[in-house]
């Protein structure tokens, strides 16, 4: 649609027009942007289209007189609206609704202040309207006026300047040839004076966006996501150079020669940066499908809470509640100012734009029952803001365990197969975690497979303390962490059936410590393994020291065991 659109905007009438028509779509085309997110979803393409067809038609509009021609109200409302459009594709949409009307505005200045601001509002109540039905619509249902994305990207920091300066300048430096040709196009555009006046039509939305990029700080997906919007004035303005010489012949000759070279260089330029292979070779989401789909079928009836930092794929495709640990779906942390301890927190805590809101203790306050750190299939350990703020929280120290969910080596990708071992945080006592059935205490298997962290190990939001105790209790908790995930003894894998069980390493014991009352009477405490005859199961009474603890102990009786729940339950001495 987006192509096609760019290519409308010049419309042949016969085939001598046609390679000027041709040059706007094979410069958009070979650009980063769309050669990855066209194939990788989420809003850009659509903005791309929506903007193609807003500037495409403001140039066949104005292109030529400059704005001379007077145009009726019906005529400026069906320019305006792929830009209303615009703004109900992404919250920041209503900037290229603005910039473009004062362009549009601008091309009437000739004919007096009243006859701008006139041609500017019909251009731009398309907009207005679908700003103030999306606004009515969000404090109706949200009660706030901008979305929780906005709350947690649009912190507009004077120290986000620097890394968007340069993610724009990286930016222009993927597609050469089409930030080459917009500049020439602008530059030689203005000296023709039939295009001389529209030209700021198409270059002050493309100085604003790039404006606009730098002070939210860019943007950390490979491809440059968030450059669709600007490549289709840009390639239009290339075009308008093009379109100002004077002759046929030299106009097609123009056309064709820089259509094919901007192309070639852009598209090469872009198949050789390093996000592209980021980008190629980014195939975590769909780690998160078949990690979202496993847990979907094992939990299906628990429906358990899942805390991620990654809240598409996983939660989507498990079916099951879920907590963002980043904002982007909790208002809770979307409002949350940013932690203070990210400007002094130590070397290598990662801080890519949308990713520095957290809130530990509210985390810890909704007690999710499963949490996934990082991208799926997870890491060990916290790595963004809410987790590294509950590190050393009690409440998570003492409430969950790490278990290892090994899927050997899905297909993750039709013909593509990769080994799949997640890092899945249990809470012993939530819905993925203890039971009690009918006086019975029911415990999933994989928990004797598990590990608990002893003390904080990343420390990433504690200013440093100079305690040698506290730096050899980290590096402790680390290494611990560190041999359980290398070690990988016992790990959790799911049945035939989609429910979860724990895959017994023969000739190594599972222990699990568990707080087990003691009542009135001569009871004690006896345990059974489900399926029957998969492991013997021993119960040590608690010792002094203990807490109050026993553990429960589990022994392979042949290779290949696999234990699905542990049922104990009081009988008589």
């Amino acid at each position: 649609a987006a192509l096609l659109a760019l290519a409308a905007a010049l419309r042949p009438r016969d085939l001598r027009g046609a390679e000027t028509a041709a040059l706007a779509p094979l410069l958009v085309a070979a650009t980063q942007p769309v050669m990855i997110w066209s194939l990788a979803g989420l809003e850009g393409p659509l903005m791309l289209a929506l903007l193609a067809w807003g500037f495409g038609g403001l140039l066949r509009r104005f292109g030529d007189d400059g704005g001379r021609t007077e145009l009726r109200a019906l005529d400026l409302l069906s320019a305006g609206l792929p830009f209303a459009l615009a703004c109900w594709t992404r919250p920041d949409g209503p900037l290229w609704a603005l910039s473009a009307g004062l362009g549009v505005g601008a091309l009437a200045l000739r004919g007096g202040a009243l006859a701008a601001v006139g041609r500017a509002f019909w251009f731009g109540l398309p907009a207005l309207a679908a700003v103030a039905a999306q606004l009515a619509f969000r404090l109706a249902y949200y009660g706030d006026y901008v979305p929780n994305t906005a709350h947690v990207k649009a912190d507009l920091d004077p120290a986000s300047l620097g890394p968007g300066w340069a993610f724009v300048q990286a930016s222009l430096a993927a597609m050469p040839a089409l930030a080459a040709a917009a500049g020439c196009g602008a530059a030689l555009a203005m000296l023709a004076p039939r295009q001389r006046a529209f030209v700021p039509t198409l270059l002050l939305p493309v100085l604003a966006w790039l404006l606009y990029l730098c002070a939210i700080g860019g943007d950390h997906f490979p491809g440059l996501r968030l450059l669709h919007g600007v490549i289709a004035p840009m390639a239009l303005l290339g075009t308008t150079a093009v379109v100002a010489l004077p002759n046929a012949t030299l106009r097609a000759i123009a056309a064709i020669t820089l259509g094919l070279a901007a192309a070639t260089v852009d598209a090469t330029v872009a198949r050789g940066l390093a996000s592209s292979e980021q980008a190629r070779g980014e195939i975590w989401e769909w780690h998160g499908k078949v990690l979202g789909e496993t847990l979907g079928r094992a939990f299906a009836s628990e429906q358990p809470r899942v805390a991620v930092d990654a809240a598409g794929a996983l939660p989507y495709y498990s079916k099951l509640p879920a907590l963002d640990m980043l904002g982007l779906c909790d208002r809770t942390i979307a409002t949350t100012a940013l932690p203070a301890w990210l400007a002094t927190t130590k070397p290598g805590t990662p801080k890519p734009p949308g990713h520095l809101k957290g809130n530990g203790d509210y985390v810890m306050a909704q007690q999710p029952d499963l949490m996934v750190f990082s991208n799926p299939p997870g890491l060990p350990l916290p790595v963004f803001a809410s987790a590294c703020e509950f590190e050393d929280d009690r409440r998570f120290l003492d409430g969950y365990r790490l278990v290892l969910l090994d899927l050997g080596a899905p297909e993750i990708l039709p013909g593509v197969t990769q080994p799949h071992l997640a890092s899945l945080w249990v809470r012993v006592q939530g819905r993925a975690g203890l039971s009690l059935d009918r006086g019975e205490i029911v415990v999933p298997g994989y928990l004797f497979g598990s590990t608990a962290l002893q003390s904080p190990a990343i420390r990433r939001h504690q200013p440093p303390t100079g305690d040698p105790v506290a730096d050899a209790d980290a590096l402790t908790s680390l290494r611990q962490v560190f041999a359980f995930y290398t070690a990988r003894v016992h790990v959790a894998a799911p049945a035939p059936d989609g429910a979860l069980e724990l895959a017994l390493a023969p000739g190594a014991d599972a222990s699990l410590d568990l707080e087990l009352p003691n009542g009135p009477g001569p009871w004690r405490w006896r345990a059974r393994c489900v399926p029957a005859g998969a492991a013997t199961a021993q119960i040590r009474a608690p010792r002094e020291g203990d807490d109050g603890r026993a553990r429960v102990t589990l022994r392979a009786k042949q290779d290949g065991a696999r234990v699905r729940r542990v049922v104990l339950w009081r009988a008589p001495q």
